[in-house]
């Protein structure tokens, strides 16, 4: 992508457990005509290597960012659904994808039942 408007980077873990890094970019603005003669905005989403690259547009540019953020939170809750998990970058804390900003969720679920290892650990402890 040559003009990025917006990006973000996230650790996932598909469902055959390999872990890869998610690059998630929006950017490369285009000028759409329409039929009418009005001209719409269009902006290319790219979740790379999920997704390819797509043109998402709108008729102005606040619409078409709001349309590109909502094709990301639909590919990756496609990608969850299907067994895969998205972190926040670095960590092992899961995304809110319904978050205004893909906060992470941590601290609200003990350790052992995060870990592979939780049966380290009895019920009780």
């Amino acid at each position: 992508m040559d003009s990025i408007v917006a990006e973000t980077t996230f650790d996932c873990v598909d469902r055959g457990g390999r872990s890869f890094a998610l690059y998630v970019r929006i950017g490369d603005v285009h000028d759409i005509p329409t039929q009418s003669g009005d001209h719409n905005v269009g902006f290319y989403v790219e979740l790379d290597p999920l997704m390819k690259r797509r043109l998402q547009a709108a008729p102005d540019s606040f619409t078409a960012l709001c349309f590109c953020i909502e094709m990301v939170r639909k590919a990756l809750r496609i990608f969850v659904a299907h067994g895969g998990c998205v972190y926040f970058t670095g960590t092992r804390s899961p995304i809110d994808i319904d978050s205004h900003f893909f906060e992470p969720h941590h601290g609200l679920i003990c350790d052992e039942y995060l870990n592979s290892d939780s049966d380290s650990k009895s019920q009780g402890d």
